[in-house]
């Protein structure tokens, strides 16, 4: 039996939390998540997701990780 893979032309990404919320929005200090997914902060660039991954753990102490957005 074969499998398939197919690959994504243009991957998106989120960041999601150890609690299983999204990042939604970052303004001026302020961190706003949801368990929505729907209404989390789409990134089309992996290396921004990972420098905003890093923002919020530097800033805020906030741990996440980048997850393949599927839509």
């Amino acid at each position: 039996m074969r499998k398939t893979i197919v690959l994504c032309k243009n991957p998106k990404y989120v960041l999601m939390t150890q609690e299983g919320t999204y990042l939604v929005e970052y303004l001026i200090g302020e961190v706003v998540f949801s368990t929505s997914l729907s209404k989390a902060m789409i990134f089309s660039d992996h290396k921004v997701a990972l420098r905003f991954k890093e923002l919020l753990y530097q800033r805020f102490k906030i741990i996440t990780s980048v997850n393949t957005y599927i839509y």
